[in-house]
């Protein structure tokens, strides 16, 4: 019988979603921006939910979410996991579960257990190894509290290209709308564009769909400064969760990734989870001989 959850009302919680058999969830930029223009619509048309944080690594996902009722969480949870889950599916071919079925969570009441949650959150993509402060992955969105473009350079309205300009307003009629990004835009963007003004588009959508309340989260603190100071010097840790551990970098997966795209030619590398069994052996075992990954991280990677 699964145990009742704990939960306070209107606190943090803290909130841990993981793929069905720990499986891969994010292969490119696409996946975790369709993924996060869910999320962030969701949220939206949630009015029980306040989203202090978010991270996206590649088999699970971390938030901060404040609510008065757990039903609320709840509902937002089933909501956005579902409907990410349909869309991906739809872009392979694939039919099933992605998700694990229940999520963690865990209520963090008071001002030490918060700090150790909101750092713990944070510091994921620096504890495998995916970057060096907090700051500087940006698929936890904590380096966009104060800048817009932390991870390109901002081009001129007036300089920008016809495909850049077109792209944005796109992107300001989904949002505006409260209407999620798709596969197929983002794919369409992204072969009208270079490489740099990409970047500068993923900044873009991120800032322009942000569903986090920072004035929240930073007032756990008094700046952002302090804030960024306290999660760089500890990692927080998570005691209330059933999370899955291990000790591998995550790098093994950038790895996978740049092999598929640069060997096998395939662009759309989440498409390898629907190759035929004896053909993700074969790739199996190449990624075994070429890569740092563990056999477990590689059969997560190819959902084997």
């Amino acid at each position: 019988m699964r145990k009742k959850r704990k939960f306070y009302s209107g606190v943090p919680n803290h909130i841990y979603q993981r793929a069905q058999n720990g499986f891969n969830l994010f292969y490119c930029d696409e996946d975790r921006l369709v993924f996060y223009t869910i999320f962030a619509v969701c949220a939206r048309k949630a009015p029980d939910i306040k989203v202090l944080g978010l991270c996206l690594m590649y088999d699970h996902f971390h938030s901060l979410i404040v609510s008065e009722k757990i039903e609320a969480i709840s509902a937002f949870m089933d909501h956005c996991t579902s409907w990410f889950a349909r869309i991906f599916n739809e872009s392979v071919g694939r039919k099933g579960r992605l998700f694990h079925k229940n999520f963690g969570s865990a209520p963090k009441w008071g001002l030490k257990k918060i700090h150790s949650a909101i750092a713990y959150l944070f510091n994921n993509p620096v504890e495998k190894l995916l970057c060096l402060r907090a700051e500087e992955f940006r698929w936890s969105f904590l380096a966009f509290l104060n800048d817009t473009n932390p991870f390109s350079s901002k081009t001129p309205f007036r300089n920008a290209s016809a495909a850049l300009k077109r792209a944005k307003k796109e992107v300001d009629w989904f949002s505006s709308s409260d209407e999620p990004l798709s596969y197929q835009g983002l794919k369409r963007w992204r072969g009208s564009l270079n490489d740099q003004e990409w970047e500068e588009l993923v900044d873009y959508i991120i800032v322009r769909y942000s569903p986090f309340d920072y004035q929240a989260l930073v007032a756990y603190y008094e700046s952002y400064e302090n804030m960024l100071l306290a999660i760089n010097s500890n990692t927080g840790g998570e005691y209330d969760l059933r999370e899955e551990f291990n000790t591998f970098s995550d790098q093994a997966y950038d790895e996978m990734l740049e092999y598929c795209r640069a060997e096998i030619k395939e662009t759309c590398v989440r498409r390898v989870i629907m190759w035929p069994e004896e053909e993700k052996l074969v790739l199996y075992r190449q990624l075994k001989m070429v890569t740092s990954a563990t056999d477990r991280q590689i059969c997560k990677f190819l959902h084997l």
